[in-house]
C-alpha cells in the first residue's frame, strides 16, 4: 500500500514537474518595445492582453507575454489591427473605461503607439 501511494506520488510530482517546467525555464520575456510605447500599453491594454488577464477573450486576440513567441507575419498584423483598434476607438473598450476611466488613451498616446506599429510593421517587412 505504501509502495504505491509512494508510486501515485512521484507520478503525480513528474507531471506537475512537465506541466510546469516551461513556465519556471521560460518565463514570459517582456517585449523590447520603446519605453514610452510600453508605458501606454502597459496602462492600457496589458491588463487584459496578457497571461495573466482575467479576461479569457483578450490574450487569444493579442498577447503581449507571448509577443517575442510571435512570427514576424503575425506580429505585422497585430500591428497593423493594434493602430486600427486604437484609432477607431474599440480599444480600450467602452465596457472597460466605464470602470478605468484613467485607462483611456490620449490622442497623443494614439498617435504614438500608431505611428510606432506602423514603423515596426515597415521594418518587419524589410526583413522578410
Amino acid at each position: 500500500m505504501i509502495m504505491k501511494k509512494l508510486i501515485f506520488s512521484l507520478a503525480v510530482s513528474g507531471i506537475l514537474f512537465l506541466v510546469f517546467q516551461s513556465f519556471i525555464l521560460n518565463p514570459p520575456q517582456d517585449p523590447d518595445f520603446p519605453a514610452e510605447v510600453k508605458e501606454v500599453l502597459k496602462a492600457s491594454c496589458m491588463d487584459c492582453h496578457s497571461s495573466g488577464s482575467s479576461n479569457s477573450k483578450a490574450p487569444l486576440a493579442l498577447n503581449f507575454d507571448k509577443w517575442n513567441d510571435y512570427k514576424s507575419s503575425k506580429k505585422i498584423s497585430k500591428l497593423e489591427a493594434i493602430c486600427e483598434v486604437i484609432r477607431e476607438n474599440e480599444m480600450p473598450p467602452e465596457k472597460y473605461l466605464k470602470g478605468n476611466p484613467d485607462k483611456a488613451l490620449s490622442d497623443d498616446q494614439k498617435t504614438l503607439v500608431c505611428k510606432w506599429s506602423e514603423e515596426e510593421s515597415a521594418k518587419l517587412l524589410e526583413g522578410n
